[in-house]
């Protein structure tokens, strides 16, 4: 069904901006309202509109008048005017505007993936169990979206005035570039130190070799093929952002492991999405949905197209 859009001032409906605004999702829920936090930031720093969007999935029951549907919408309305009084609340000057969409949340927040720079979303919504990190509606958004994506859990911190840590990129062997771009910029448009990581592995031992011990030497070599590795990757950005502070940073560990312990000192994760397509449509990658999962700062995946 259409979107029905309004603004939280009661002043005729602004149209939405062309592709390149900030669009959070937003029903009420601890998270969203966290989302709400950060997508004013970002909006504010991007001197760009930000849009509140409540999903409302409602048929209407023939012979009712629709007066339950009618409490629904006017229950929405309210919601999202609260996520956008929130949004005000921390940026009095930012653009906002209101959208209650009659869809389910999946689809909505596919949607605005198409007209949006940047979707936000909580990870959890209402109704989300206590356990999962992940809700049912963020964790396929993070998985279809077509534009980039910054999860927040409920329990970040974010806080206009947390102290300012730094950003966070994870590098693998290959096509990162998006996500280095990404965390370059935003750690140039934060004014904060950009940490790029790599973790490496030993390569697997044949079956055989029980108890040996690759010699020094030989460890030496593959650390140091993990470190050009990662220097070659991150050159070319920091020519471009020649005002950001880098640190390069190899380590001995699985990646998602690596990743989810320096994002303990992070203010963002930035991350490669590759998404490649399974038996039951795209997926994250074990490394992303793990980090999605248990990472301790907001995560913005960076969609790659293979």
């Amino acid at each position: 069904m259409n979107p029905a859009p309004a603004s939280a001032t009661g002043s005729p409906s602004p149209a939405a901006p062309a592709r390149g605004h900030v669009v959070v999702g937003y029903d009420g829920s601890p998270g969203a309202e966290r989302a709400v936090d950060l997508a004013a930031d970002e909006a504010a720093r991007r001197h760009t509109t930000l849009e509140v969007l409540h999903a409302l999935e409602w048929v209407e029951v023939a012979g009712d008048g629709d007066r339950f549907g009618q409490q629904l919408r006017e229950n929405a309305r309210a919601i999202v005017d609260r996520g956008a009084a929130r949004a005000r609340a921390r940026h009095s000057a930012l653009s906002v505007l209101t959208t209650v969409q009659l869809a389910n949340a999946i689809d909505a927040l596919a949607a605005a993936s198409d007209r949006a720079a940047l979707l936000v979303v909580g990870s959890r919504g209402m109704g989300g169990f206590a356990g999962l990190l992940m809700g049912s509606v963020s964790l396929p958004v993070a998985a279809t979206t077509r534009c980039p994506i910054l999860v927040v859990h409920p329990d970040h911190d974010t806080a206009a005035d947390r102290g300012p840590k730094s950003i966070v990129v994870g590098v693998s062997d290959k096509g990162c570039g998006p996500a280095l771009e990404a965390a370059f910029a935003q750690a140039e448009a934060r004014h904060l130190p950009l940490r790029a990581v790599h973790a490496w592995r030993y390569p697997p031992m044949p079956a055989d070799s029980v108890g040996f011990a690759p010699a020094v030497s030989i460890m030496d070599d593959w650390r140091l093929t993990a470190q050009t590795s990662l220097a070659g990757a991150v050159k070319p950005f920091r020519e471009k952002h020649p005002h950001v502070t880098v640190t390069e940073d190899v380590v001995l560990n699985a990646p998602a492991h690596a990743l989810i312990t320096a994002s303990t000192d992070a203010d963002l994760l930035v991350l490669a999405a590759h998404r490649p397509t399974g038996r039951f449509g795209p997926n994250l990658g074990r490394v992303v949905h793990a980090a999605l999962h248990h990472a301790n700062s907001p995560i913005l995946l960076i969609p790659v197209h293979s």
